[in-house]
């Protein structure tokens, strides 16, 4: 139970005193009794209090003869009760809210059910707690502005209102409905503040009436953070369509802000770019717009301290007397305008820089004569800038405000990029024009370049091979122009130099030409090649024993048994030298003296070569004796073959040093790219005529199956070795 004092009954010292009640939910049939006693005057009265059969509504009546009434009850409020198990119950609050009494005199109250005293207290209400009509209300305020509170802090033992209000030069403060406060229960309270402005007030009074306000003003005569609201908090009105009045909250001197004119390129935005010289005057807050272009888009800027507000009056656009488009064109800008009077219109180009748009350029000026409508100005583009703009005021009769106008460059800009990229593509067409009629001629000049003469001389009469040294040869012939020269070319040719001279001293001839001009003589290989080289060699061998016999040098016995040996191996031969081509043989043969003459030399076999063909299985069988010499396994080493041939590659040292010296990296380059695609041209060729793999390998079986001796006769060689070495000794042959 709390007791409190809560209302001025009269003006000499009378109160009234509140109960506060809590206690459990009654019971149906069950009645409460409270009495009030003033024990200095013996003054007292009583209330019963019971439950009606309804669960939702309690009756009470004053003691003795009271008339009944209905109070409903709330069952809303709980609270912690320590001697139940639950740890929250239900509970009623019953509040009587005046007792007379006088001030100082003690008050006894209590609560009885029909058996005994729930509970009782005492109560004296003190001086200070005369609600007289010049009371006010204890308290004490402060504010914080960053987050715009007032917090208030309330003296206990109060009943009173409180509410925010607007001090402004009226006496009263205007404000919000009031709420009321039971200080006992609410000992401090916060206000949220709507706007920041000098003006906001606390205004707090008991709630006696006509009880004395007190007002206070926490921001009165001080300087608000940014200017707070005030510029937020106002409105401005347009009446008719030549004043404006502006409505603060709190107008006074300090809070008169400066207004100019602005232009908002779309509404609702909150970017509005000031208009130069467009400052507007006012007098008691009212500004005249009487000269005013009132485009929808024409707003007014009000600044103070560090804010800024846009207002936008002329919003409907119902004002505007005239009008203006602007497009783009390729040199110039078409200013057009319409307008309901006769006028004259200025245009300028600006430019954005900081917020605000610059003048750039000469102004523009035309005049509307009576009974047209419309009218065009031109505006040059002397230099163009992508947020290029356009402000056109109306110069006669004169009109505050500048219209800003920036037109879409979207299709410019689409041109610009069209055309560039047209541009683009012709320089880049050009070049790549420029540079195939560069490659080609580089080409045709490497191609026909003087390069050195190559003797190609075939060591077997198969079909397979000869096709690939036909092919190889004319490859070289018709895509590099090499002087080629074959011994199947010569002999079908009309010329009968190989007929008239003979196989051998052709060769003679042509391999010391070839080889003065710096050429290289190739050697076809091939698996008869082996057989031919073997056969040469024993020859050469069997030469230089005879020419040993004419010397005396070899016994008699000696003789006899070398002979019976070259007798037996001449006959295992004839069967291939039967074979054998009247040119291949003896062009061959001639080959093989000429190269290991250069074997022997100084130059140790420099301008001779050996080809082999991969599938033909040549490049297995090359004698040692021939390792020395450099190898071309074709098509796979064609580039490098082709590089040989060419004089500048080869013989850097020679020819016209300017010519080389021109000849720099990436030429080089170009040549080594040329002769990686010759190559590849040629291999095309060479492989149309080189067996497969798998034909090879069987090619190459069947081939060595022939050339094998059979094992009878090597077991008769190896008899005749052992049979002359117990009787003669070994007998040794000098190649």
């Amino acid at each position: 139970m709390i007791l409190s004092t809560v209302l001025d009954y009269s003006g000499r010292g009378g109160v009234c005193v509140r109960m506060h009640l809590r206690v459990e939910p009654m019971l149906a049939n069950t009645t409460l009794q409270i009495e009030f006693t003033e024990l200095d005057t013996r003054n007292s009265h009583a209330i019963l209090v019971w439950r009606s059969h309804e669960s939702s509504t309690v009756r009470w009546r004053w003691l003795p003869k009271g008339r009944s009434r209905r109070v409903k009850v709330d069952p809303c409020c709980f609270t912690n009760n320590e001697h139940l198990d639950l740890r929250k119950t239900p509970v009623w609050e019953m509040q009587f809210d005046c007792f007379k009494a006088q001030v100082g005199h003690t008050v006894l109250v209590s609560v009885h059910d029909l058996n005994h005293t729930l509970t009782n207290a005492s109560y004296v209400p003190a001086v200070h707690h005369r609600y007289l009509r010049d009371a006010v209300p204890r308290y004490d305020v402060r504010a914080d502005t960053s987050a715009k509170l007032f917090m208030v802090t309330l003296g206990a033992g109060q009943e009173l209102f409180a509410r925010l209000c607007y001090k402004n030069l009226a006496p009263e403060c205007k404000g919000n409905t009031s709420s009321r406060i039971n200080t006992d229960l609410d000992p401090a309270v916060t206000f949220s503040i709507p706007h920041l402005v000098p003006c906001i007030c606390v205004q707090l009074y008991y709630s006696g009436v006509d009880a004395r306000r007190h007002t206070t003003c926490p921001f009165k005569d001080k300087s608000l953070p940014g200017g707070g609201d005030i510029l937020s908090s106002s409105s401005l009105k347009l009446y008719g369509s030549s004043v404006l009045e502006w409505k603060p909250l709190c107008p006074s001197d300090q809070s008169k802000p400066a207004v100019s004119l602005c232009w908002q390129h779309h509404k609702n935005h909150s970017q509005c770019f000031p208009v130069q010289n467009s400052t507007l005057h006012d007098r008691d807050w009212k500004y005249n717009v009487t000269a005013v272009d009132k485009h929808a888009h024409m707003c007014v800027k009000f600044s103070l301290n560090d804010s800024q507000h846009v207002f936008c009056p002329f919003s409907s656009g119902v004002f505007s007397e005239w009008d203006v488009t602007v497009v783009a064109g390729s040199q110039r800008l078409h200013v057009q305008l319409s307008s309901s009077i006769i006028a004259s219109f200025s245009a300028q180009l600006c430019v954005e820089k900081e917020g605000e748009y610059v003048a750039k350029g000469n102004v523009h000026s035309v005049h509307m004569e009576e009974g047209t409508e419309e009218v065009e100005l031109s505006l040059p583009l002397n230099f163009f800038i992508p947020a290029l703009c356009v402000q056109v005021w109306r110069s006669e009769p004169f009109l505050q405000g500048k219209r800003i106008i920036c037109p879409d460059y979207t299709h410019r800009r689409w041109g610009l990029v069209i055309a560039f990229s047209l541009a683009f593509l012709i320089a880049l067409t050009a070049m790549g024009f420029l540079t195939c009629i560069l490659i080609k001629k580089k080409t045709s000049v490497w191609r026909c370049a003087e390069r050195k003469p190559v003797l190609l001389v075939s060591s077997s009469d198969d079909a397979v091979h000869v096709a690939a040294v036909c092919a190889l040869a004319s490859g070289l012939q018709e895509e590099l122009h090499v002087d080629v020269r074959l011994a199947q070319w010569a002999h079908c040719s009309t010329q009968a130099s190989l007929a008239q001279l003979g196989p051998a001293p052709w060769l003679y001839g042509q391999c010391q030409e070839v080889q003065q001009a710096g050429g290289v003589v190739l050697l076809a290989w091939s698996l008869e090649a082996q057989q031919a080289f073997l056969q040469w060699r024993e020859r050469e061998g069997k030469k230089e024993r005879e020419n040993s016999w004419w010397r005396g040098k070899i016994s008699d016995e000696e003789k006899d048994t070398v002979w019976s040996n070259e007798q037996h191996k001449d006959k295992q031969k004839e069967g291939w030298m039967e074979r054998a081509s009247s040119v291949t043989d003896p062009v061959f043969n001639a080959t093989l003296s000429s190269l290991w003459s250069g074997l022997r030399s100084e130059r140790c076999g420099q301008g001779f070569g050996l080809v082999c063909f991969q599938g033909l299985g040549g490049s297995r069988h090359i004698p040692e004796e021939l390792r020395g010499v450099r190898r071309y396994c074709l098509p796979r080493d064609l580039s490098n073959l082709i590089h040989e041939l060419d004089l500048k590659e080869s013989n850097p040292g020679g020819g016209d040093k300017k010519a080389s010296s021109g000849w720099c990296c990436w030429p080089c380059f170009f040549s080594k790219a040329l002769s990686f695609w010759l190559s590849h041209r040629l291999a095309q060729r060479l492989e149309a005529w080189l067996p497969q793999k798998k034909q090879d390998r069987e090619k190459s079986k069947l081939i060595l199956k022939l050339s094998h001796k059979p094992h009878s006769k090597r077991k008769k060689k190896k008899k005749f070795k052992k049979k002359g070495e117990k009787r003669k000794g070994p007998v040794t042959v000098h190649p």
